[in-house]
């Protein structure tokens, strides 16, 4: 069937544009690995989809509305998800598509935290053979700015790796880039005094780092956060204290092994709500995205978009309801 062509969205529609679309994918170009597009293309050819490329001029929120589809495909990395979740959020709730990820990005984290395979044909086949569950969402606040994410909004000097990746070490290194990236950084750490509110709990403390996770891994796979759920109604919040240059070698260590919620420079706490002063100011990625404004709340969505997900990760949710 022939491809209809929107020149002013850069889309492409196989089938009616009168009628309800089974999927909307919303693509990058720019992913990790992107090139298993076509692959995609081929495994959703006999069903009733629209294909929209990422960029800088589109509408994304009205282009989902007029689509009128069922299911919004977000064809990328964590990036992608975060733009289509953002996307998302605008939609009236009662009209709301579904979101399935097809994981086509560097390191795919939130796509690890639901359990949905790096290979697209068996991502494919979990979409198609599941029914979508609730997923909480986060929503930040800063001064003039509102934003979302899905998976983990890292400041402080997480920021500082996240701007050193250029699209050639993420080619080249893969989710390893993330983890280069910090050792550039090690040597010349900067520590931020801040001032918390966690659910009425104040703390103030010298800090490297803060994580505020709704998802279990970040920056390739890396588990900052394994208490995190995004189906559980709560922010999982982790205060990384300043420190010596052994602290801060034991922190890496640990970090890359999963289990640096045990060391003694690592606070952590569950919340619906954080509030955060810092200084000097302390900048954020939410899902690797560097934001310059200084966010200063963040507050649990609970459950606002359904979302495809892999049976292990089904699994995990239906033990967690029967206690």
């Amino acid at each position: 069937m022939a491809a209809i062509t929107n020149h002013l969205l850069h889309d492409e529609w196989t089938g009616s544009a009168l009628l309800e679309l089974d999927y909307h994918v919303i693509w990058n170009d720019g992913s990790g690995r992107a090139a298993q597009i076509d692959q995609l293309r081929q495994l959703l050819s006999c069903f009733a989809t629209r294909w929209t490329k990422i960029r800088r001029e589109l509408d994304l929120p009205q282009a989902i509305i007029d689509s009128r589809c069922r299911t919004v495909v977000a064809a990328g990395g964590d990036g992608t998800v975060n733009a289509v979740v953002n996307a998302l959020m605008e939609v009236d709730a009662r009209s709301r598509p579904s979101l399935s990820i097809i994981p086509l990005g560097t390191a795919n984290d939130f796509a690890g935290t639901l359990a949905i395979s790096d290979e697209v044909a068996e991502a494919v086949q979990q979409m198609r053979q599941s029914e979508p569950l609730s997923i909480d969402i986060v929503q930040v606040h800063a001064d003039g700015f509102q934003q979302y994410f899905a998976n983990v909004a890292a400041g402080g000097n997480c920021v500082r790796v996240s701007e050193l990746m250029t699209d050639e070490i993420k080619q080249r290194w893969g989710a390893m880039s993330y983890i280069r990236g910090a050792v550039s950084v090690l040597a010349d750490m900067i520590s931020y005094r801040v001032q918390v509110d966690i659910d009425g709990e104040q703390l103030e403390l010298d800090s490297w780092a803060i994580l505020v996770a709704n998802g279990r891994t970040n920056a390739g796979r890396i588990e900052v956060a394994p208490w995190a759920s995004p189906t559980d109604g709560l922010l999982d919040i982790v205060l990384i204290k300043d420190g010596t240059v052994a602290d801060m070698a034991e922190i890496v260590t640990r970090n890359l092994t999963g289990t640096f919620g045990e060391c003694d420079q690592v606070i952590h706490r569950q919340a619906k709500r954080l509030e955060l002063q810092s200084s000097p100011s302390m900048r954020f990625t939410l899902d690797g995205e560097i934001v310059n404004a200084e966010p200063i709340r963040f507050c649990v969505e609970p459950a606002p978009i359904k979302m495809f997900v892999g049976r292990q990760f089904q699994s995990h949710v239906e033990r967690a309801e029967l206690g």
